[in-house]
């Protein structure tokens, strides 16, 4: 990636990771039934705090330190769950989401995960198309276990349309 550096996030990231989360939600206004996402909620600056004390988020930094992105990892019993994944809108395009996710990937692996999941949207055209073209696939319903039916429970009661989200995979064995 041109001139960007991955790093684990620190706390005086902070500031910096909330702005990128609110420029990333701004492609949102595109998309008529969730343009009320462009100024919703975004992770909390605690949240934020708990994801780097336990080094579960990371930036890519460009030389001025100025953060084009983050990604942020819940460990789950066989998998990290992709959190919340933020491109800065004007880093969009670029492919730092996809480096990203191939560093996380990458740190996975070594430390024996067998896969990354996340929840997106089926029909938006940087969500679920999106991960598919990077290798994701979407996981069926009835294949779920406790703690994603979980997260997409917890997602449905965030004024989503029924059957917006899915679950995706990606296999890193």
């Amino acid at each position: 990636m041109m001139n960007l550096n991955l790093r684990l996030a620190q706390r005086q990231d902070i500031p910096q990771l909330v702005a990128v989360e609110r420029s990333a939600a701004q492609l949102f206004r595109l998309q008529p039934e969730l343009q009320h996402l462009a100024e919703g909620e975004v992770i909390s600056p605690q949240q934020h705090a708990d994801f780097i004390e336990r080094q579960q988020e990371w930036v890519m930094v460009n030389l001025a330190g100025q953060i084009a992105g983050f990604i942020a990892v819940l460990p789950l019993r066989r998998s990290w769950h992709i959190a919340e994944l933020s491109v800065a809108a004007n880093w969009q395009r670029q492919g730092v989401g996809k480096c990203l996710i191939e560093e996380v990937a990458e740190q996975a692996r070594c430390q024996g995960v067998q896969r990354l999941t996340l929840t997106t949207f089926e029909q938006v055209a940087w969500n679920a198309p999106y991960y598919q073209r990077l290798g994701f696939r979407r996981v069926a319903a009835a294949q779920l276990d406790a703690q994603l039916q979980h997260l997409l429970a917890q997602e449905a009661g965030q004024n989503f349309a029924a059957n917006s989200r899915c679950v995706m995979e990606f296999t890193l064995s």
